[in-house]
């Protein structure tokens, strides 16, 4: 992975605050004090075009949402690469990792340069009280995309 981490400037938080606060499902119903908490502990990365941002089988303790830039989600199969999804600015990825520690379900790669938060489950595990909207919130998120999965599946037998 070739990734830069770089720091939150203050202008960088503020502008943040109201995308995450606004657009971004896993932070729905946080305050801006709660979503400030969250981002004093979260880092910036940006990736090249071409990048794996994650990959389909490894551990990963990190969600991410993104800034700027487009992504797609690539999964492995019986004949190959298989897109999933393709994600924008607001978008986040990552997220099961928070709640099980387990293998990546799927790759993530930058399709242009990508700017991205980079959250981690301690960040989210220190407060418990943030931790449990933020939880809830990721509950809807997966369960949505299992609820497409469904379709998709259905129609294709």
């Amino acid at each position: 992975m070739s990734w830069v981490r770089e720091q939150f400037s203050f202008t960088d938080l503020q502008r943040l605050l109201f995308k995450l606060s606004e657009h971004v499902k896993a932070f729905q119903g946080l305050t801006p004090a709660e979503i400030t908490d969250l981002l004093g502990s979260s880092e910036k990365c940006t990736f090249a075009p071409d990048s794996y941002i994650i990959k389909e089988g490894n551990v990963g303790t990190h969600m991410y949402i993104i800034l700027n830039g487009d992504a797609r989600v690539m999964k492995s199969g019986r004949e190959g690469e298989f897109e999933l999804a393709r994600l924008a600015p607001a978008d986040s990825f990552g997220e099961m990792a928070l709640a099980d520690n387990e293998a990546r379900s799927a790759s993530v790669i930058a399709v242009t340069e990508c700017a991205l938060v980079r959250i981690n489950d301690r960040a989210i595990n220190s407060r418990p009280d943030i931790g449990l909207k933020v939880y809830r919130n990721i509950a809807r998120v997966v369960s949505t995309r299992l609820r497409a999965a469904d379709e998709l599946l259905v129609w294709r037998l």
